[in-house]
């Protein structure tokens, strides 16, 4: 039997082990098995397709994929992962059927070839952590589950395009889009599904609502093959596989794959092979598995750690941070679990000077449309050099205003007159770590919403400074900063948030669907696809989008750096500082289907609501 099921010793959706197979027989599995030389040398045959593996190597055999190990050097060592992809149904539609390639780019292109390379390596630091994380699981039993999910969203994103060039399965040469890759993955599942029957460009037109034309050129322009010749490979797959039992004959194996006669299967089968059925049969030479002598598993899992990307320069972390500039993003509308976000990401406004309770009366109207916020006075400011009458008038002041304010105490703690004032007016008083505004960016001011974002993402308890150069909601001239365009978002979401990564945020409750999307690379463009699954009806989108230019900065540029304000100026500042808006009306059956690109330094906010 060339079926092999997989054990899973844990209740995760994946299996680690080392081995070191010598030769093995053809075989399958249901699972996605995914293969990473740790030393020596070995050879692997997926189907038609010969691939000689060394140290460093990885190699990804999908699903069904019928293929063997041999020839493998005395010292080999492979760690060895399989994936239950079944698993992710619900988050990644068709992940059965799609087709993963890791193997290099036609080396023509210098650039896209080292863009695969720093690819392969962000992939084999999350194969490695989620190795890693499978075999210390009672060390920390939620990280295996983290670590397989990050890197399933790494195969989905960047390895799930492929291209047929020479009889092989290499890597996406780019240029396709979501909707393109979802179209034909349900032609793939539908060929997958019935590749025994007659099947014809009109059946495919009729999955995906699209003409026959289309579909022709879908096919041919995403896989390198035409619609008949990917049929056939299809078909040739189930072909080995009776050829390989060795229960049928040649012209039983001929129908039941779909072909039309003997003849036509003998011709295909050469095209692929090199070679008919009967001499592909011929030249089988059935073996059991061996393997070379015992090994450490300690040197192994060393041998491991070296693929762990550390995080040690700006360059690690752009490496790692940097997941695709083509990104599928899986929202199942009634996954409720996860973090709320107002306590993730409390929005806090520092009051540092005297001169910040001017100012926080001057901008009242603005911090009012915030929905959600709390001002923090520091409590130095009511006991430093002041008279209790002066900081009585302070709190008055402030309590005036009706917006949320609380008293922090951090280096200095009040006396017991300014406490019980602070109690007799019903502010809270509470205990605070000093925080230094702006610590994770050094360079100075933030000039992008997406730069301010991340940084309220990365540091989501600092707050931010009511006015001031750095890390600031206002400038010292009145003007909204980045940080205001993102508190001003931030403070109308309320849920909880399911899904946050690199690149994107998802938050839900009970009517909405918020999805964030950061686009930090300041030169390439970033293509998302969002597929929202359970949702049924009309549905309002509000899409508001903060490009590069959305800022403060380039609008004073723009005016030529003027020595004083006007106060129209400053409306036009503030009006181009607040990012582009739109609405729109879509009906969803079942799932819905939404498309982005971003242009560099870029942040989308999307509301999906009922």
């Amino acid at each position: 039997m060339l079926l092999e099921s997989i054990e899973y010793p844990i209740d995760l959706p994946y299996s680690v082990s080392f081995s070191n197979v010598a030769e093995e027989d053809f075989h399958y599995h249901n699972e996605l098995e995914i293969l990473l030389i740790l030393k020596g040398k070995t050879n692997c045959k997926i189907h038609n397709v010969h691939y000689s593996l060394k140290k460093g190597d990885v190699l990804i055999v999908d699903t069904k994929d019928m293929h063997r190990i041999f020839g493998s050097t005395p010292d080999i060592i492979m760690l060895d992962m399989y994936v239950d992809l079944e698993f992710y149904n619900d988050l990644y539609p068709d992940i059965d059927y799609m087709i993963f390639a890791c193997e290099d780019y036609s080396k023509t292109s210098t650039l896209k070839y080292q863009d695969l390379q720093k690819k392969v390596s962000v992939l084999k630091h999350h194969i490695a952590k989620a190795a890693l994380a499978y075999i210390r699981e009672k060390e920390n039993a939620s990280l295996p589950m983290d670590c397989i999910n990050d890197l399933i969203f790494t195969l989905v994103n960047q390895f799930q395009g492929f291209f047929i060039e020479d009889n092989k399965f290499k890597a996406d040469r780019g240029g396709q889009s979501d909707i393109d890759f979802s179209r034909l993955y349900k032609i793939i599942k539908y060929i997958y599904l019935n590749y025994d029957k007659r099947i014809t460009l009109e059946d495919l037109a009729d999955i995906v609502y699209l003409s026959p034309y289309y579909i022709s050129h879908l096919i041919k322009n995403t896989s390198g093959l035409s619609f008949q010749n990917f049929l056939n490979y299809v078909r040739l797959e189930y072909a080995e596989k009776l050829l390989v039992e060795d229960r049928l004959t040649l012209t039983q194996i001929s129908e039941s794959c779909g072909f039309s006669s003997l003849p036509y299967f003998n011709k295909c089968f050469r095209a692929w092979y090199n070679m008919t059925p009967a001499q592909y049969r011929k030249q089988l030479n059935p073996c059991e598995r061996c393997s070379h002598g015992p090994f450490s598993k300690e040197m192994a899992v060393s041998l491991l750690e070296t693929y762990i990307i550390a995080r040690r320069s700006k360059m690690d972390n752009r490496l790692l941070s940097k997941s695709s500039h083509h990104i599928f993003i899986p929202v199942k509308y009634n996954y409720r679990t996860g973090k709320l976000f107002k306590k993730t990401f409390p929005l806090k406004i520092l009051l540092s000077s005297y001169e910040d309770i001017f100012i926080l009366n001057y901008q009242k109207e603005r911090l009012q449309r915030l929905d959600s916020f709390i001002i923090e006075l520091d409590c130095r400011l009511l006991c430093e050099n002041r008279s209790k009458q002066e900081a009585m008038d302070i709190l008055i002041a402030l309590q005036s205003l009706k917006l949320p304010l609380q008293i922090a105490c951090t280096e200095q703690a009040p006396d017991e007159l300014t406490e019980n004032m602070i109690k007799a007016l019903n502010i809270p008083l509470i205990s605070s770590e000093p925080s230094e505004a702006g610590a994770y960016y050094d360079s100075g001011a933030i000039y992008s919403v997406c730069s301010a974002l991340s940084n309220i993402v990365k540091n989501p308890h600092d707050g931010v400074k009511l006015s001031g150069q750095y890390k600031a909601l206002f400038t010292p001239e009145g003007l909204i900063t980045p940080f205001y365009s993102v508190y001003s978002v931030f403070s109308g979401i309320d849920g909880i948030i399911t899904e946050l990564r690199d690149q994107y945020m998802i938050v839900k409750n009970e009517d909405i669907i918020y999805v964030m999307i950061f686009n930090e690379d300041r030169e390439s463009k970033l293509k998302a696809h969002i597929h929202i699954k359970d949702i049924w009806g009309k549905r309002l989108i509000i899409e508001k989008t903060y490009g590069e230019k959305h800022n403060f900065y380039d609008s004073q540029k723009a005016l030529g750096f003027p020595r004083i304000l006007t106060d129209s100026m400053k409306a036009y500042i503030n009006d181009a500082s607040s990012g582009s808006i739109s609405f729109s009306f879509t009906e969803a059956k079942e799932t819905m289907d939404l498309d982005f690109e971003m242009d560099p330094n870029t942040f989308t906010y999307i509301e999906i609501r009922n």
